[in-house]
């Protein structure tokens, strides 16, 4: 096993503990898979869903046990979540091949070009790893206070203004499912500072319910992946990443209740700026 295979693993299992903490997170295995483990942007999407679904599925079943899920707002956010999702993952993605095509219809490993960028020539890997990247920028700017800042929870937003509250869930998820299922995030990162900053929920049962749309709407999305190309996906690969995060969340969920969440929030959010500002300066100042 080679260095960037094991160190592959190693992110993997800190995702699974991230995601234990605040319900989020997941989405750092698109730049894993496609730096480290070198899949193609297709199918890295789709393992970054499943793998976060089915360590979002794991992460949520404690939580249930002790009331930490909201299940009215995860049914009204997650429906149109769920929807954005299938429509990207079991159409949209698949209409932009990863590769050209040769004279006799065989996929190529030459990337497809999908426009020009001044003298960047823009491919369907680094449009999708681009559009990643600015949604980390702004999920960083949440998590520190830049966005959103102004805005005060209200508990009492769902009880004083019904119609608006679940309008907004609406409105919002199907947002979040079209940009997620893109990215192929599990969409924690825009969903839990949805639920706090702007709906006013509580962060424990925030964490539950992100978790659980997470869940439902990763494993579901996947489903479209599977349809399209399921020749494709590595079944091995997938089992042993999915249990090493599993491991992971597991362990998160337990040292929640000793670790501070908000510590912990502020010290990923400096991370995914690091993040994001690799991605950009690899893709646009030093190539692919």
């Amino acid at each position: 096993m080679e260095f960037a295979e094991i160190l592959g693993y190693l992110i993997g299992f800190l995702v699974g503990v991230i995601m234990g903490f605040i319900g989020g997170g997941g989405s750092v295995l698109l730049p894993t898979l496609i730096y480290l483990l070198d899949k193609e942007s297709t199918l890295a999407t789709a393992y970054t869903l499943i793998l976060v679904g089915v360590t979002a599925l794991f992460g949520m079943f404690p939580r249930i046990r002790t009331n930490q899920v909201d299940f009215r707002t995860a049914i009204t956010l997650g429906i149109p979540i769920l929807i954005g999702t299938l429509l990207v993952r079991g159409y949209l993605t698949h209409l932009i091949p990863d590769h050209e095509f040769d004279a006799a219809g065989h996929e190529t490993k030459i990337p497809l070009v999908l426009f020009q960028l001044g003298p960047i020539s823009v491919t369907k890997r680094m449009l999708v790893l681009l559009v990643f990247a600015s949604v980390l920028l702004v999920s960083f700017m949440s998590m520190i206070g830049l966005i959103g800042r102004n805005l005060k929870p209200r508990p009492d937003y769902r009880k004083e203004s019904p119609a608006s509250y679940y309008g907004i869930l609406i409105g919002s998820g199907f947002f979040i499912g079209v940009l997620s299922a893109f990215i192929g995030a599990g969409g924690g990162v825009m969903i839990v500072p949805l639920l706090v900053v702007v709906m006013g929920l509580e962060i424990k049962t925030v964490v539950g319910t992100s978790l659980a749309i997470m869940a439902g709407k990763s494993i579901i999305g996947f489903s479209g992946d599977v349809f399209n190309i399921g020749e494709k996906i590595e079944w091995g690969f997938l089992g042993t990443f999915a249990l090493i995060m599993v491991v992971g969340v597991i362990l998160g969920s337990y040292l929640v209740r000793f670790v501070s969440g908000q510590k912990l929030k502020k010290g990923f959010a400096w991370f995914i700026l690091a993040m994001a500002i690799f991605i950009f300066t690899k893709e646009l100042l030093i190539g692919a």
